[in-house]
């Protein structure tokens, strides 16, 4: 059963959803998480609280493959019907990335995805503390339009948060979750992405 995250209309966020492991995997997070969802007419906007006894950051540029230089929130959103999606990222840093992944996307790589597109108006704002690090992203209407979807009441989208935590500078065996979890730990699952609810007033 696909789940149903809820998205209070902003400046009030929907309800929090915990980060947790894969479905095939047994335990929770050591450090855990929580993601809570807002909208209005003029875009998407999501919160990310993280527990995170080691923060690391080894690139301080924007629109980079994040993952493979520290911690990392990513963002993933979808309409329902359509097969295209973006992918987007918040660092500690308060850098960011959109990767967009096109319908057909026969013969193309990482670096298509991540430089092949027009979509660079996600903002990030993030803020550091003793446990750990929260973000805030919003999402324009303006991008999730831009291919033909609709915004708003009745319209049907999916997302999909998942993590790096990483522990050591030499980026080893970072701790991943998610949310909602997976059957697997593979953060292109599209089709088990949360059903995204935007209530009304």
């Amino acid at each position: 059963m696909i789940p149903v995250f809820e998205a209070e209309r902003h400046p009030r966020c929907g309800s929090p959803y915990p980060l947790a492991y894969s479905r095939d995997k047994r335990g929770i997070p050591q450090e855990g998480g929580l993601v809570r969802f807002g909208w209005d007419e003029t875009g998407l906007y999501v919160y990310a609280d993280l527990e995170d006894s080691h923060i690391i950051v080894q690139n301080r540029q924007d629109e980079q493959l994040h993952y493979e230089h520290g911690d990392v929130f990513e963002l993933f959103v979808k309409p329902r019907t359509e097969p295209y999606y973006w992918e987007m990222y918040a660092v500690p840093s308060g850098n960011k990335s959109t990767l967009f992944f096109p319908r057909n996307r026969a013969g193309k790589g990482l670096n298509d995805f991540l430089h092949g597109h027009g979509f660079q108006s996600l903002k990030v704002s993030v803020k550091q503390s003793s446990k750990g690090w929260n973000a805030q992203m919003f999402v324009p209407a303006a991008q999730l339009t831009a291919l033909g979807a609709g915004w708003g009441d009745g319209t049907e989208w999916t997302v999909f948060c998942g993590r790096y935590n990483y522990n050591s500078e030499d980026l080893a065996d970072p701790e991943l979750s998610m949310a909602p979890p997976l059957s697997a730990t593979n953060y292109h699952l599209t089709d088990e992405y949360a059903r995204l609810r935007l209530l009304g007033e």
